[in-house]
């Protein structure tokens, strides 16, 4: 046999490197001298935006939001998140509170040599995302608010109140607390719901299953007692997105917001009928609000992805078409 002759030829791969497992955890000490865990996702010239998850969440919460990873990556988003006292890997400090937490995520941006940045909050990120900006408003670049509490009316009996919802209980059955209706697009998610018991887990035994759930409980109290910082500092545009129909951040806290952020430029996104999960089921339009600030309407038609103008919205829906990247309308189909 002629091994010369009877070669095949070498096929080549495009897979050279590894391919990502959600995002990359890194630590570094910040000015105050504390160890914070953060996440930097995307190349250094692309907009900053900083994220901040709901109660209880770790900085790896972000990858349930990966899903539309290749959409973010062509808008050119770059997503940076610290982690809160107490979870995940981030061991409690009961001297560190919002005030504290703003302090290392604005000096972990200076490390990181980002100026000015937009700041997403969902959920329970919302006051911690409040104390961020009133602490350097004038490097804010837009702010998202999608379903985030703000802080608690007077005598309001909610069940984000400390007393209502026990941290002790949550930690009891961490995976219930993300547990969603039936109805909801979530459940359109290829892997959502296993990522989501990964990151209930995660962000209350991380550190062992022992540890008391301090950090949660902290956020708790928290919600129940501070109020909204001042916030007349802030001079960024301002994109809220709420479902009409949700009844753990109701839209009464939308209410709060506008009423702390008055006289800035501000763009509602509020869905009919749908509940505490629009950061989900709408996140491909955040993406596109922090890239063209509201200039742009994520839509799709015939598995298609489209950005239109907004004075375009309700032809395409008039004519079949829907909100939201091609996938919502077919899941497991992505066409950008």
């Amino acid at each position: 046999m002629d091994v010369l002759t009877d070669a095949v030829e070498a096929i080549q791969v495009r897979n050279s490197g590894f391919d990502p497992m959600g995002p990359v955890v890194c630590s570094a000490v910040v000015g105050s001298g504390r160890t914070v865990n953060y996440i930097d996702d995307g190349r250094a010239g692309a907009v900053p935006l900083l994220f901040l998850g709901g109660a209880g969440t770790t900085v790896r919460a972000f990858r349930l939001l990966e899903f539309a990873r290749s959409f973010r990556q062509e808008l050119g988003i770059r997503v940076v998140s610290v982690e809160r006292n107490g979870l995940g890997q981030t061991a409690f400090d009961p001297a560190v509170g919002c005030a504290e937490y703003a302090e290392d995520v604005w000096s972990l941006l200076d490390t990181l040599g980002i100026g000015q940045v937009s700041v997403i909050a969902i959920s329970g990120g919302g006051p911690y995302a409040a104390t961020i900006i009133a602490a350097r408003p004038g490097r804010v670049r837009s702010l998202h608010l999608a379903c985030a509490f703000g802080e608690m009316p007077e005598g309001a009996d909610s069940h984000l109140e400390a007393g209502t919802v026990e941290a002790g209980t949550v930690a009891a059955d961490p995976v219930a607390w993300w547990r969603f209706p039936a109805e909801s697009s979530v459940h359109s998610i290829p892997g959502f719901r296993d990522s989501v018991i990964e990151e209930a887990t995660r962000g209350l035994f991380a550190k062992g299953r022992d540890v008391s759930p301090e950090g949660l409980r902290q956020a708790f109290e928290l919600y129940a007692s501070q109020p909204l910082p001042d916030l007349s500092s802030v001079r960024a545009p301002v994109f809220l997105y709420w479902g009409s129909a949700d009844e753990l951040v109701p839209l009464a806290q939308m209410e709060r917001w506008k009423s702390a952020l008055a006289g800035r430029e501000t763009v509602e996104r509020v869905y009919p009928g749908e509940g505490h999960d629009v950061q989900y089921r709408h996140w491909d339009q955040i993406l596109a609000d922090v890239a063209f600030l509201g200039g742009r309407i994520v839509a799709s038609s015939d598995g298609r992805t489209q950005l239109i103008v907004p004075m375009e919205e309700d032809g395409f829906l008039a004519a079949g078409g829907i909100l939201g990247l091609a996938a919502w309308q077919d899941p497991g189909t992505l066409v950008i």
